[in-house]
């Protein structure tokens, strides 16, 4: 779990359109509890919301995790990010 969480800016043209969707990534979280070598594995629809969301989640930090009293890297983390109009 992050233990800081930045959402994505929703892209103005999706708002605009009322377009909804996800993006599924993968990344890495580093020793010191960064984001890193985020990409994109999927996403629905197809790179409206890619950038947002790459963007958003390399803002992210996390406790790094620590095996034998050292941090460790930990590749191969996925996320998915959904972009929800608000019906309000």
């Amino acid at each position: 779990t992050p233990i800081v969480r930045i959402e994505p800016k929703y892209p103005i043209q999706a708002a605009r359109d009322g377009k909804e969707g996800w993006v599924k990534l993968s990344f890495t979280i580093n020793e010191l509890g960064g984001v890193e070598d985020v990409k994109v594995i999927e996403a629905k629809p197809k790179r409206v919301f890619d950038k947002s969301a790459r963007r958003a989640l390399k803002k992210w930090k996390y406790k790094p995790k620590v095996e034998d009293g050292k941090p460790i890297r930990r590749p191969g983390l996925t996320v998915q990010l959904d972009f929800k109009m608000d019906k309000g």
